[in-house]
C-alpha cells in the first residue's frame, strides 16, 4: 500500500470551497478510474485542509500524478500545496 498526503492552503474560503468541489467532482473520480484506490478529504479551517490518497503501489501513484500534474500546477496558482508520500508500514483498525 502506498499513500500520498496533500496539504493545501487557499487564499480564501471561497477559493478553498472551489478547490474541494474540483477535487470531489473532477480530479478524484478520474484518479479512481486510473488506479487510485481511495481518497479522503479533510478540512482543517476555512482555508486549509488535506487529502489522503491510497494506491496499490508507488507505480500507480506515479501514474496518477502524471495524469493530474498540469491541473495540480494550475491549482497551485492561488493555493499552496505540500505533498508527502510513502509506503505504509502498518495499519491498526478497531
Amino acid at each position: 500500500m502506498y499513500a500520498r498526503i496533500a496539504e493545501f492552503q487557499s487564499t480564501s474560503k471561497v477559493n478553498c470551497d472551489m478547490i474541494i468541489a474540483f477535487f470531489q467532482n473532477v480530479m478524484i473520480p478520474r484518479n479512481i478510474k486510473n488506479g487510485q484506490l481511495s481518497c479522503e478529504v479533510y478540512r482543517v479551517s476555512e482555508t486549509t485542509g488535506f487529502v489522503i490518497s491510497s494506491f496499490k503501489n508507488k507505480a500507480d501513484a506515479t501514474k496518477v500524478m502524471k495524469i493530474m500534474a498540469d491541473e495540480l500546477n494550475e491549482v497551485k496558482g492561488n493555493t499552496k500545496i505540500k505533498l508527502i508520500e510513502g509506503e505504509r508500514i502498518f495499519r491498526i483498525d478497531q
